[in-house]
């Protein structure tokens, strides 16, 4: 990885562990939410001081280049991410779903009690 790329990476890892936190203080962004996105931030920011890392892993595992196990395993992190976002948006829709027709229950008991 040159040296470019590197302080890129580096630069790029801190302002988005800035980032995060400001939207953490303003309680815009949930908890579990900054935890996953801070870890992976910390992660990049290691890679770029010690890329030998990411070499290490991927020699021990058996890819052909540091980028192909990078790559990969962004994309499973993301892909976990994003299945975990799934059940979240499922679980809220369940519970609107309830909310609803318990108000439209309360509604309509109102209404036959006038």
């Amino acid at each position: 990885m040159s040296m470019a790329l590197r302080i890129l990476l580096f630069v790029a890892s801190v302002l988005t562990c800035t980032y995060i936190a400001r939207k953490l203080k303003k309680s815009q962004i949930q908890v579990m939410d900054t935890v996953f996105w801070i870890g992976l931030a910390v992660l990049f920011i290691m890679l770029s001081v010690f890329p030998e890392i990411a070499s290490f892993l991927a020699a021990l595992i058996g890819f052909q280049a540091p980028v192909n196990f990078i790559f990969l395993l962004m994309i499973f992190l993301l892909l976990i991410r994003c299945f975990l976002l799934s059940i979240r948006v499922s679980q809220l829709e369940d519970r609107l779903k309830n909310l609803v027709e318990e108000l439209a229950i309360r509604e309509k008991g109102k209404a036959g009690q006038q």
